[in-house]
């Protein structure tokens, strides 16, 4: 094992790195409690150059202090002389402090210019109050972002190369840097030399950062620019430590490190890069804005437009502003190893970002309208009015904040709620595979900038490939054991690995498809625009389709199964449709076969019981009878079998019929039909109920005696008992034809009612099929094959009538059958000329 990977080169290396944290942060509470504690409170703030900067409002607890102190020092003075301490006593002795040794209360003489006009004052010391304490430690405390990113990377960040180097050595020596300068116009605890040194050494850690990041330029002369940088840094500040040099020689290092590094980073801009170093790129400039932006909106625009706001709020928000920068940073280079934190470190940043613009925004706001409104009862109301507006609009506006975040941090475009919205329909109407595979390559991938995926169906027993998309994957190999393994991993990221050779080295992302808590298959997710990351806000929007999928693969399948049983049920409906027409030919055959012989069999039958033959006995006469009757009924049998094949084949012959004659001409048929066939058993009465003033209907006379013949026959036959049975011709008002908007038409309804057996209620619609009885038993007791109320429905039907039965068992039956007038026919006849000329 190599001494870099050993535990005890770890320890090695940490224990020096530890002390160094610890140090940094040591140096940070000391100064911040020295600037806090020890560090004299005059009643204003000045910086370096002795300008003054703000001064305190402590009227409602201190009122005398204020009225002392009222047009004595403004924003913007420059001090020349503090007590017996003048400016440039105080840049040659940095151990010399701006009121030392005076305590609250004490009358320090002050010399000031003032618009190049010299002037003097007695200020008295105001001391410390809970909001310039307060002022002050918040001021300090911004060195403690820059240390915990620091310490951070150190603890937690892999690897340990030179950008993790360098990012401890950026934040810790901005840290110190913060830590040092902020109290360093009091001269406390060495704090100005300190402030020297780390001055120095943030240039050559600053450009070498930046050279390096995000991604290194300047290769070739890289070495030959860096460590001089180093040597110059380091010498410098070593030098600093015995002779200071002039304020303009640091400010010029300050603004050459700054810079420099922002000048590097927009250098990239206009040098092609991988998608990947773009994308930091940007975070990082969005950064550096986001830390700088304030401090130029507030304090640099107002200075040269002269409308400095008289507080020390802008100065703490411009501190708050720099403390995002480190992590900002941090986050850029580095998101793609944050895990599960990546998603929860962008949305804090992008609240704390979004928080920090609005306030920034509001106070400049303020800062100009101070320029033009006096503060009165008219500034408060630009104040109210101000801050209805800018509470108001802070929630619509946080939404489009933190899709452009989403856009830098993720470089997509795409809103979560709108991807589901779009395509979480969309995906389960995909019925057909080749539908699904089309929207999942072409509409969802490309709106989710992925360029590689596959789906496959994970069985019991079998893997199968569903699809692929930008990879080539073969369907016959067996990667069973690999799916299955991707698809224990569902839901988590999978970094690259270069020196992996397996098939599914290409997945980044594997998801689970589920449908009912069933796993039904997995979906796999390789590279994807710019950087082949799935932060966990993705993860949750693809979970969410993959559900989608999955009930549209379940919805397939069982389409699917759906259409392979109606191919199957037509294919059996063909068949049954083959045997049907094979079936009344052999019918319509046998028929007419039968109708030749059983003719002449009638034909001999009444020539010998007419005698023309010899002489017949009794019992040869009731044989030739019983023969004869039997005949005659098999002989309708036929024609009622032939009539069913021609009832659809045969043109009606229309004529003007009058229903009431031609039921009263069907009941005497029948009357003797009985009287015939049951000589001896109880006989039927009929009854005809019709007025005299009928309307005609136009059909085939013939054919529409044949329905009255058959239901009066009907009637007969499951009337064992007798009874009465009853016809009723009556003209009524029928809505024939649904589709028609103007009302019932005229028509002329008879019904065939009977005392018999009646009908079962369930039976009633099936009576109409061909051949059905009732009791289709063998040993049924009426006759028939089940075709008369058959022929006689095909007959109404092609008359444009309607035939129905109403009946219940025990209780009788009643026919009854509809058929329109001749008015009711011209009627339809205007209405639809086209399809009476066809």
């Amino acid at each position: 094992m190599t001494a870099d990977h050993s535990p005890n080169s770890f320890s090695r290396i940490d224990r020096p790195l530890a002390l160094l944290s610890l140090g940094v942060l040591l140096i940070g509470l000391f100064y911040t409690l020295a600037y806090v504690l020890i560090v004299p409170y005059p009643g204003f703030d000045f910086n370096g150059r002795w300008e003054v900067l703000a001064c305190d409002n402590p009227c409602d607890t201190n009122p005398a202090w204020c009225a002392a102190t009222e047009n004595s020092l403004r924003i913007g003075d420059r001090l020349t002389v503090i007590g017996d301490l003048t400016y440039e006593e105080y840049r040659s002795q940095p151990v010399r402090i701006p009121f030392g040794g005076y305590h609250p209360g004490d009358s320090v003489p002050i010399t000031f210019a003032r618009d190049g006009v010299v002037g003097q004052t007695t200020w008295p010391v105001l001391g410390p109050t809970s909001a310039s304490r307060f002022t002050r430690l918040i001021g300090i405390l911004i060195f403690l972002p820059f240390w915990l990113a620091g310490t951070g990377i150190l603890l937690f960040l892999r690897p340990r190369d030179r950008l993790w180097g360098l990012l401890i050595a950026f934040n810790y020596v901005t840290a110190v840097w913060i830590a040092a300068g902020i109290p360093s116009v009091y001269h406390v605890g060495g704090s100005l030399l300190v402030l020297y040194v780390s001055t120095w050494l943030l240039l050559p850690v600053y450009l070498h950062l930046h050279l390096l990041v995000p991604a290194p330029i300047f290769q070739r002369s890289y070495r030959r620019l860096i460590y001089p940088l180093y040597a110059l840094g380091v010498g410098m500040a070593l030098l600093s430590l015995f002779k200071p040099l002039p304020n303009l020689i640091y400010n010029m290092v300050l603004l050459l490190a700054m810079l420099g590094s922002l000048l590097l980073l927009f250098f990239r801009l206009f040098r092609p890069a991988a998608p990947k170093t773009r994308l930091a790129l940007r975070l990082m400039l969005v950064g550096v804005a986001l830390a700088f932006g304030p401090g130029v909106i507030l304090w640099v625009i107002p200075g040269l437009l002269h409308s400095s706001i008289a507080s020390r709020v802008p100065i703490i928000v411009m501190m708050i502003a720099i403390s995002l920068l480190p992590f900002f940073y941090v986050y850029a280079l580095y998101k793609h190893r944050l895990g599960d934190l990546e998603f929860r470190a962008n949305r804090l940043l992008s609240l704390f970002s979004f928080l920090l613009i609005y306030v920034t925004t509001f106070l400049f706001v303020f800062v100009i309208g101070s320029r033009w409104i006096e503060f009165s009862s008219q500034a408060l109301a630009f104040a109210l009015i101000s801050s209805v507006i800018f509470v108001s609009a802070a929630l619509p506006l946080k939404a489009p904040f933190q899709r452009f975040i989403d856009r830098l941090a993720y470089g997509t475009v795409h809103n979560p709620t709108d991807i589901i919205r779009a395509f979480a329909n969309e995906i389960p109407r995909a019925l057909r595979r080749d539908a699904l595979v089309k929207l999942l390559t072409h509409e969802v991938s490309p709106s989710l900038l992925i360029r590689q995926s596959a789906l496959y169906l994970v069985g019991d027993q079998e893997v199968t490939l569903f699809y692929a998309d930008g990879i080539v994957l073969d369907g016959r190999a067996d990667f069973g054991p690999g799916v299955r393994q991707l698809l224990d991993s569902s839901g988590r990221y999978r970094p690259p690995e270069p020196d992996a050779v397996d098939a599914f080295a290409w997945v980044r992302l594997p998801i689970a498809i589920e449908v009912g808590g069933k796993r039904m298959g997995v979906w796999l997710l390789g590279q994807r625009d710019p950087d082949d990351y799935y932060p966990l806000r993705d993860v949750e929007l693809l979970i969410t389709l993959a559900n989608q999928i999955g009930v549209a693969l379940e919805t397939s399948r069982l389409f699917e199964n759906l259409q392979h049983r109606a191919t199957e049920l037509e294919c059996a409906y063909r068949d049954l449709q083959k045997l049907d027409q094979l079936k009344d030919e052999f019918v319509q055959n046998v028929s007419h076969e039968l109708r030749t012989p059983l003719t002449m069999v009638q034909g001999y039958a009444e020539l010998l019981l007419e005698g023309e033959l010899g002489a017949l006995t009794s019992e040869q006469r009731n044989a030739l009878d019983t023969i004869a009757d039997r005949t005659q009924g098999t002989i309708r049998l036929v024609n009622d079998v032939i009539s069913v094949q021609q009832a659809a084949l045969e043109q009606v012959e229309y004529e003007q019929v009058n229903l009431g004659a031609l039921a009263r001409s069907s009941i005497q048929a029948a009357e003797i039909m009985v009287r015939k066939q049951k000589p001896d058993q109880q006989v039927c009465t009929f009854v005809l109920d019709t007025p005299e003033d009928i309307a005609p209907v136009p059909g085939d006379r013939r054919r529409l005696s044949q329905v009255l013949d058959n239901l009066l026959n009907n009637a007969v036959k499951f009337s064992p008992n007798g009874g009465t049975i009853t016809v009723r011709v009556r003209s009524r008002h029928y809505q024939l034809d649904t589709r028609r908007t103007d009302g019932p038409q005229p028509v002329v309804e008879i019904s065939v009612s009977d005392q018999g057996i009646g009908i079962p209620a369930d039976q009633i619609d099936r009576i109409w099929g061909r051949f059905y009885q009732v009791d289709g038993s063998t040993t049924r007791r009426f006759g028939g094959v089940g075709l008369g109320l058959t022929i006689a429905q095909n007959i109404v039907k092609a008359h444009g009538g309607v035939i129905w039965a109403e009946s219940a068992e025990d209780t009788g039956a009643t026919f009854r059958f509809v058929l329109p007038t001749l008015a009711a026919v011209d009627q339809t006849s205007a209405d639809n000329p086209g399809e009476n000329q066809a």
